[in-house]
């Protein structure tokens, strides 16, 4: 009886942490975020739809809305495109030579996340080779720069967030078996063939969860677009930083924190919609 009720209550107790650090880093966070959003003179004060009635009266905070996903968006999608190629040799090198490459790819994440901002802000700079070189080729004018610009914003996006979108991609890559390749060649398949009815199709659902890992973090950042983006690369993560700090409007802020979160939720939500046509092509594949 005894034996019984452990092995009840076993799974419970095994999940009781990770609910209460959900609870703390989440539910609570998220909780208290929407009651702020109700009440614009304070924590005391009667709920109200004030900071909701400014954000709807204003058409400036929807466009940044739309501006941030879509540039999210495409700094998601331009860093799958770059980590695809890198991802899919990682996978097919031996042990160790993956091994000492995938250390190197994990090495902007044990530099200081301003030290990454302000090498891009040089590497962008007037003086910068890259910018040299487009100006060999006629692409920019002398002395121009693409700092304090969206693209400086996206660019800064996509490194950040590169070796993520390598690691997702390679953990699913490194299951396709070898065997399936071969036998594809054998029959005539060349490399561009076996790319297409192979590998993506059994790394789809690598990818799709690869594009909603790196578009979360994406949405909500603020200090790139702060340091490189400009006036001209405004997102709305800049304007929930000012109200919660030099505005000391934290409902309005919290409101725009809501509007926010509801577009990433739609956004994460069509793109997870994908992933059981990823599974089913993926299991297409096998047959």
């Amino acid at each position: 009886m005894m034996r019984r009720l452990l092995n009840r209550l076993a799974t419970p107790i095994l999940l009781l942490p990770a609910a209460i650090v959900l609870a703390l880093m989440v539910v609570i966070p998220l909780a208290v975020l929407i009651w702020f959003s109700f009440a614009p003179d304070g924590a005391g004060a009667p709920l109200s739809l004030d900071s909701y009635s400014r954000m709807v009266q204003s058409p400036l905070y929807a466009r940044l809305a739309v501006k941030t996903l879509w540039t999210a968006g495409l700094a998601a999608l331009i860093t799958a495109a770059i980590a695809w190629c890198p991802a899919w040799a990682l996978s097919r090198l031996p042990g160790r030579t993956r091994n000492l490459i995938l250390l190197a790819v994990v090495i902007p994440y044990l530099t200081s996340y301003l030290l990454l901002i302000y090498s891009i802000f040089v590497v962008l700079g007037p003086g910068s080779p890259i910018m040299a070189l487009l100006r060999l080729v006629g692409l920019a004018a002398p002395g121009a720069s693409i700092l304090y610009s969206q693209p400086a914003t996206i660019v800064m996006l996509v490194y950040e967030n590169l070796p993520l979108m390598i690691f997702v991609l390679f953990s699913g890559m490194q299951r396709i078996d070898g065997n399936l390749l071969a036998a594809a060649g054998s029959l005539g398949a060349g490399r561009f063939r076996r790319m297409r009815h192979i590998v993506f199709p059994m790394a789809a659902p690598a990818l799709v969860s690869a594009l909603v890992m790196v578009f979360v973090p994406m949405g909500g950042a603020f200090v790139e677009s702060q340091i490189l983006g400009g006036p001209h690369g405004l997102l709305l993560g800049n304007i929930i930083a000012d109200q919660m700090t030099r505005a000391d409007d934290p409902s309005f802020g919290s409101a725009l924190s809501i509007l926010l979160l509801l577009g990433m939720l739609v956004i994460t939500g069509l793109v997870s919609a994908i992933r059981p046509l990823a599974q089913w092509v993926k299991g297409y594949a096998h047959a």
